[in-house]
């Protein structure tokens, strides 16, 4: 009847380890006729068995966090979504459960409005943060630059965020693989250079984004500079020299911000090295290792962004002074532009474009947003460990057996 170690595993945990059920009842002919179905009870047992109590330390488990109670139908939903993931028909990697392709699961249009999303709230911040200090220190009242400061924020959010997201979606179609976890780390001096190969490949692919990027960036931003000052000095017109002012602004700040995204992401790919992602013993040390990496780079490219965006648009305010008209580029409204730039840049591109800022916006916030995992999905699937119901490989999990992993993406029994 128990043919297999994974059958005599479930039968020992359902009858076994919980006492109250009496394993008598798998003799019972007329409710399981077959073997078939004498499995398919013990794997619909299984879940709610092994949450109905709290979970022992599983072998080599080295988590700090204490025993969680999760509600059985609530665990069997969230890795019933785990194993659907894992049954996409597109899916090259086999049974591994690794954090940093969870994003996977959403489709590409939810990933990519959520990172339109993202981007757009963090640029609007940062662009009410900025610029209602530029005013007030220019002298203008307090109404004022709160106002237009709000107005900047709605208006230039949006544009940096469908940008990002253009982008995040091109990279995601062409299969241009840029969410894994970061291999890289900027060099140190004195340090063993690494082979060109990988720095040059990851320049290939983030030059181009960076242009690409930015240019859509910069338009969008020349279109919302122009409606922000009608709007401000009064309504918006349509008429010839508001035309080609709105022309002139998308071609300063679309060059200005293409050239900011394409050098300091360039220079980014240039300083890096390789590192193993097979040092990480546990999927959250490789997570930890992310993490600091992701926030090492922010802060390197805020402060590259704010001083090439700032210095990149008055030389290009020189190339171009008297071929599109005259051109001016205060370093006051340039440095808070940057300013705006550097940090709205910075982490926008932690979270649109890294594995770990994809793991916090879409599995951190997302998903359980949508209810296909919970908020504290670290913990989830380390108990799921503990529990038994996963296992560790290295820096992944995978389901404990493959049959369990089957009967778990389907629907739950009545």
């Amino acid at each position: 009847m128990l043919r297999t170690p994974l059958m005599v595993l479930l039968a020992r945990t359902l009858y076994s380890d919980t006492p109250a059920q009496d394993p008598a009842v798998l003799l019972d002919s007329a409710r399981f006729p077959t073997p078939g179905a004498i499995e398919e009870h013990l794997l619909a047992g299984f879940v709610p068995s092994v949450y109905g109590s709290p979970p022992t330390a599983a072998p080599g488990a080295r988590g700090t966090r204490g025993p969680r109670s999760w509600d059985p139908l609530r665990a069997r939903h969230y890795l019933g979504h785990l194993a659907g993931h894992l049954d996409r028909p597109e899916r090259r990697e086999g049974q591994d459960l690794a954090w940093w392709q969870l994003r996977e699961s959403l489709p590409l249009a939810s990933r990519i409005l959520a990172v339109v999303l993202a981007c757009s709230l963090v640029t609007a911040v940062a662009d009410w943060l900025v610029f209602p200090a530029k005013n007030l220190a220019a002298g203008h009242g307090a109404a004022f630059a709160l106002g237009t400061g709000l107005l900047d924020a709605l208006l230039f959010g949006p544009a940096v965020g469908l940008a990002f997201g253009l982008v995040h979606g091109l990279v995601a179609v062409l299969g241009i693989r840029a969410f894994e976890p970061s291999r890289v780390r900027i060099r140190l001096p004195g340090r063993h250079r690494p082979s060109a190969g990988p720095s040059a490949r990851r320049v290939a692919t983030l030059v181009p984004a960076g242009l690409l990027g930015g240019l859509v960036m910069g338009l969008g931003c020349g279109l919302a500079h122009t409606v922000g000052a009608q709007l401000t000095y009064g309504g918006v017109l349509l008429d010839p020299a508001v035309v080609e002012a709105t022309a002139v602004n998308c071609l300063m700040y679309g060059l200005t911000f293409a050239l900011a995204g394409g050098l300091v992401l360039g220079l980014v790919a240039t300083l890096e090295t390789p590192i193993d992602l097979g040092r990480a013993a546990t999927p959250t040390d490789l997570l930890a290792i992310n993490r600091s990496i992701v926030v090492r780079q922010a802060l390197f490219l805020a402060p590259m962004l704010t001083l090439v965006i700032a210095f990149g648009g008055r030389l290009m305010t020189e190339l171009l002074q008297g071929v599109v008209g005259p051109l001016t580029w205060p370093m006051a409204e340039g440095l808070a532009l940057g300013a705006v730039g550097g940090v709205a840049g910075a982490l926008s591109y932690a979270l649109a474009f890294t594995a770990w800022g994809q793991w916090v916006l879409l599995t951190r916030i997302w998903l359980p947003l949508t209810g296909r995992l919970p908020w504290a999905t670290v913990a989830f699937l380390e108990d799921a460990y503990r529990r038994g119901v996963l296992r560790q490989v290295g820096a992944v999990y995978q389901f404990r057996h493959a049959r369990l992993q089957r009967h778990l993406r389907g629907r739950p029994a009545p």
